[in-house]
């Protein structure tokens, strides 16, 4: 018996000090992205000179990570699964969403959750798989974030996870910034990672420059004041440039209602908050078909779904037109959204 009771106990301070190490590990691991950080460009050679009153389309995506069919649900949500399926799940769900990007051929490309030898995604190159698919664009890529392995959930953790936001453009970048976006400061900075947007300068062709923003809001964060002081930093930035007289565009994943239903208690469905926004900028949004499911359960007619992507534009941008690519979430729990424009 009490050999019995020692080799339990010995087991037990076994497994305080496996937990005390890996905590450590991720204390000591943790990090957060520089602020201010000049990306690199990479154009290509026979870019777009961009003109005032001529017809452009700009697409956002939230691309899920390579990971989110229709059928997938998520464990942050109240779902089941935390990476994604397979390799080859990531690669044919990459295909469908870059096959969305060819059908619509726009000018522009906000991506989101684009990952790097995440663990969820199977270590597949994402940024490179869609350079390459798209050889036509120059390209700019920001880290939104770089996280420690997460042994989270136990049974199928996360794992170490990089990933970001890709910009696409057929017109010259002759500069790109990435901006760090507050986080909370409690435990919950270990699980929602690093946040982020990136501001790319195209010049027009008639002295003024258009900045195209891609941004990723936080989803799952609880505390509304560091959801507020996201949207004020960013809504800062972009103020800066509308006030200068330069055309904006924003596209990307807010994790606020643009327009329709809100939810408001879920994190990631609340009003986006326009009264803070500079008064000569305005949100641009679909209204054809959602942009977003709730990922907890299975895509149906019980899901939970709303339009949190789209765009924010100076008011010397026109919008011609906008839409919901209708994919049904076959590849993403998000459906992109192209908007057609012009720079008065």
């Amino acid at each position: 018996m009490k050999k019995l009771i020692k080799s339990i106990l010995s087991l037990i301070v076994l497994v305080l000090i496996v937990i005390a190490g890996y905590v450590a590990y991720v204390i000591i691991q943790y990090h957060r992205l520089p602020d201010n950080q000049n990306l690199v460009v990479k154009n290509v050679a026979n870019h777009e000179q961009i003109l005032p009153n001529k017809s452009y389309k700009i697409m956002t995506f939230n691309i899920g990570y390579g990971a989110y069919p229709a059928d997938y649900t998520f464990f942050m949500a109240g779902g089941k699964e935390s990476r994604a399926r397979s390799k080859a799940d990531v690669l044919a769900n990459l295909a469908e969403s870059n096959s969305l990007i060819k059908a619509e051929n726009p000018d522009f490309v906000t991506l989101q959750e684009v990952d790097y030898e995440g663990d969820r995604s199977f270590k597949v190159d994402q940024p490179a798989f869609f350079t390459e698919e798209n050889a036509a664009y120059g390209s700019v890529f920001a880290n939104n974030y770089d996280s420690a392995y997460l042994f989270y959930p136990v049974t199928k953790p996360i794992g170490k996870a990089k990933s970001g936001l890709l910009t696409l453009s057929k017109a010259e970048m002759t500069k790109s910034t990435r901006f760090s976006l507050p986080i909370e400061k409690n435990f919950n900075k270990f699980l929602d990672l690093d946040r982020a947007f990136s501001a790319s300068e195209i010049p027009v062709e008639n002295g003024k420059k258009l900045y195209i923003y891609n941004v990723h809001m936080s989803a799952f964060i609880k505390d509304e004041v560091i959801q507020v002081a996201q949207l004020t930093k960013l809504f800062d930035n972009m103020k800066l440039h509308a006030d200068n007289g330069d055309y904006v565009i924003c596209g990307g994943d807010y994790n606020h209602v643009l327009t329709g239903k809100a939810h408001p208690e879920l994190t990631w469905m609340k009003v986006l908050p326009t009264e803070k926004m500079a008064t000569n900028m305005r949100v641009v949004a679909p209204t054809n078909a959602p942009s977003v499911r709730s990922n907890g359960t299975v895509y149906g007619d019980t899901s939970t779904l709303g339009i949190i992507d789209g765009f924010l534009v100076t008011n010397n941008v026109k919008d011609v037109s906008i839409q919901t690519i209708q994919n049904y979430f076959k590849s993403s729990d998000h459906n992109p959204v192209v908007m057609q424009f012009e720079l008065n």
